[in-house]
């Protein structure tokens, strides 16, 4: 890891248990061992910082295009196990920070993005509309492929979505989301609308 990535994941530590204006550039020197101007040398100031954490964490790893490689075979059930598979590995990169109550702390890192990291609404829902998008992709072609009953694809691509959003939201606050859990969701959906072979 380089000098800019460490600052990056000791910042982005610092934000998740304290708020922008707590978060005083003499605690990042303290993190990252580093001297003021050895930081200043990679951002202009907090903010900068901020919103560099923010698009590193948040912005970039809620990216479709960055999470998934979906090709035009892929089956409806290969794609519910990738997206399990690539929540579980951004799952792991958090929890090795070792940060107490990461999840709800990454909700609230979350909301002070919403305040200060520019157009972060629009950039995520863009974000959320893609990721419907591809899960619309996936089922029609399971349609097509007899893989699955003729459903209303844009409904049920949501409920996938919904459906993650759904209970990471309600997991946050106390032990953070079970993939488990949330597989076999997926796993009742998917054998309801799976065609008999």
């Amino acid at each position: 890891m380089n000098t800019k990535e460490r600052i990056l994941e000791e910042a982005f530590k610092l934000f998740l248990k304290n708020n922008f204006e707590k978060v005083s550039i003499s605690d990042l020197e303290h993190a990252v061992g580093k001297t003021r101007g050895a930081i200043f040398y990679f951002f202009k100031n907090k903010e900068e910082i901020f919103n560099e954490v923010i698009n590193t964490y948040i912005v970039k790893t809620q990216n479709p295009a960055e999470k998934f490689n979906v090709d035009d075979n892929i089956t409806l059930e290969q794609f519910i196990f990738q997206y399990i598979n690539g929540i579980n590995k951004t799952m792991a990169r958090m929890l090795s920070l070792s940060v107490v109550n990461i999840y709800q702390q990454y909700f609230s890192l979350y909301l002070q993005a919403s305040r200060i990291y520019p157009n972060f609404a629009e950039i995520m829902t863009r974000n959320s509309l893609e990721e419907i998008d591809l899960w619309e992709k996936v089922i029609k072609q399971a349609i097509h492929a007899k893989e699955i009953k003729d459903v209303n694809t844009r409904h049920y691509a949501t409920l996938f979505r919904s459906c993650f959003l759904g209970l990471a939201f309600d997991r946050c606050l106390c032990y953070g989301l079970n993939t488990e859990e949330l597989y076999l969701i997926y796993q009742d959906i998917y054998h309801q609308i799976k065609l008999k072979s």
